[in-house]
């Protein structure tokens, strides 16, 4: 997603591969890990999740992964209170609630500060919020010492704005937490959203989750306003380089209470969980799946995503578990974006292309796609990335499939966000068209300020319509952004300051 930045940015990983972002974990948020050059042309060994291995000199690069959401429409909260439940102990006895969205408690009804609680309970009076002991507190951490609320989540149809038969394609857009300013809730453009992932809450040693930037309110907000837009809200966990805290979360002696921690998380509000688990070797496999059956245990309707990496085809990975991950998550999103970098062996490249070329060119949507599809992940609960962000290279580079010489690649997520592109950097004179990519460029024929970009590989609206055409004719589930922060046009006039969400409405959800 992401990672967030997304997860780790590829600049300096080699490859795409969370997630934020789109996932990246803290103010760095990336959804990608930094990997090192080699000489000699050898090359990381990737992996299928977001953590981009060594560049070789013989034009490979690591794969990684990215995020995931689930398909379908919205839900949304309600349901009535339970009587405590696993693995907490019994809240309250009917006591009103106070501080969060609307219902009430009943006996053993769930306190959660700043929550959400169910409709009212067996013995519980009307109350007027959340509940006040657990849940989400306000630096942003989860507690999940008390009662739980039973599951109430009702299923609905999402789509667009104009009234048109939504598509059945998913779109989960991750926010990022720790830079709410960049995109005020109240600006978001629902109608190009299926999903919306809060990112990122970060894993704890001790089991527990906290969210970046510490807000809870945030969160409660964004809840509230995406069921009010029929959204599904999804809590995004994770990020780049949270590889150790997870393993950390789901040894032996604490994987209960973060399991626990996920299900507060949803006693809270959220619709479901997003595991950006960064980077994810073969070894995390195991856990990945087994977070998954223990919320399916409590919440069996709730959404399961995970980012899942671009891929190098010059050094495939193992892929051989992720027929077990897709029965166990509904989406398996993958992170098609950064994929290009300054790498020995490698020519210049796009961020996000839909096809490629050859060995110095080696990633692309298609070719990624067609690697899961052949390791039994269903078309259907595989969705593929679109950056709202780009590459930006240094001289002499003014385009795509160039021999890079001392041209380094100089900024990317974060710093070349789509805001800044048009801001800083668009021109029509400029913008080119790959038609082999699929993907829009940027030429100039001397360093450009402010970053000194001579070329920048970006997504914008014909490069969406021809990636939610790819993906309807190939049956897949849906797309993933990251990551939406960076894309609100905050400058111009009402009603255009979202056009990438826009072209996610008209072209991916109709």
């Amino acid at each position: 997603m992401g990672w967030l930045r997304f997860s780790a940015k590829y600049a300096a990983i080699g490859l795409l591969i969370a997630g934020v972002l789109g996932c990246a974990s803290g103010e760095d948020a990336d959804d990608q890990t930094d990997g090192s050059t080699s000489s000699a042309g050898s090359t990381g060994s990737g992996g299928a999740s977001s953590s981009s291995g060594a560049m070789g000199s013989g034009g490979t690069a690591s794969a990684g992964g990215t995020t995931g959401r689930n398909s379908g429409g919205t839900t949304s909260v309600a349901g009535a209170t339970g009587r405590g439940g696993f693995p907490y102990e019994t809240g309250g006895s009917g006591s009103s609630a106070t501080g969060g969205m609307a219902g009430s408690t009943g006996d053993g009804g769930p306190p959660t500060s700043g929550g959400t609680s169910g409709q009212t309970g067996a013995d519980g009076g009307p109350g007027t919020g959340g509940n006040t002991d657990g849940g989400i507190v306000t630096d942003g951490a989860v507690r999940t010492d008390r009662g739980t609320i039973t599951d109430g989540v009702v299923g609905a149809d999402g789509g667009t704005t104009d009234g048109t038969a939504p598509s059945g394609l998913w779109s989960m857009g991750y926010y990022a937490s720790w830079q709410p300013d960049q995109y005020p809730i109240a600006e978001i453009e629902w109608s190009g959203l299926t999903h919306i992932a809060m990112a990122f809450y970060m894993p704890q040693w001790d089991g527990a989750v906290r969210l970046l930037g510490g807000d809870s309110r945030l969160a409660t907000d964004l809840i509230a306003a995406a069921h009010a837009n029929g959204v599904q809200a999804i809590a995004s966990i994770g990020g780049a380089d949270s590889q150790a805290k997870f393993r950390q979360a789901t040894a032996s002696g604490t994987i209960a209470y973060f399991a626990s921690s996920l299900l507060a998380l949803l006693y809270a509000g959220y619709d479901g969980i997003d595991i950006d688990w960064e980077p994810m070797d073969k070894t995390d496999e195991a856990a990945v799946v087994e977070i998954a059956k223990r919320i399916r245990t409590r919440r069996p309707n709730a959404v399961l995503t995970i980012p899942v990496g671009a891929i190098n085809v010059n050094i495939p990975p193992d892929l051989s578990g992720f027929a077990a991950i897709a029965e166990v998550y509904d989406q398996l999103n993958i992170m098609s974006y950064g994929q290009a970098g300054a790498w020995p062996g490698w020519k210049s490249w796009h961020s996000s292309a839909l096809y490629h070329t050859d060995s110095a060119t080696p990633t692309s949507i298609d070719s990624t796609v067609k690697l899961y599809l052949d390791a039994k992940v269903p078309a259907a609960k595989l969705g593929i990335g679109i950056g709202f962000y780009g590459l930006c290279y240094s001289p002499p580079i003014s385009g795509p499939e160039q021999m890079l010489g001392s041209a380094t690649l100089i900024a990317s997520d974060g710093d070349i966000s789509y805001a800044n592109i048009m801001a800083n950097y668009w021109s029509e004179s400029a913008r080119k068209w790959d038609d082999l990519a699929k993907v829009p460029y940027l030429s100039f024929a001397s360093a450009q300020p402010p970053d000194g970009c001579s070329y920048i590989s970006y997504d914008d609206e014909q490069s969406i319509g021809e990636k939610a055409a790819y993906a309807k004719a190939k049956g897949l589930g849906g797309v993933i952004m990251w990551e939406l922060n960076e894309a609100y046009l905050k400058t111009e006039p009402a009603g255009q300051r979202n056009p990438l969400l826009k072209a996610i409405a008209s072209s991916v959800l109709h």
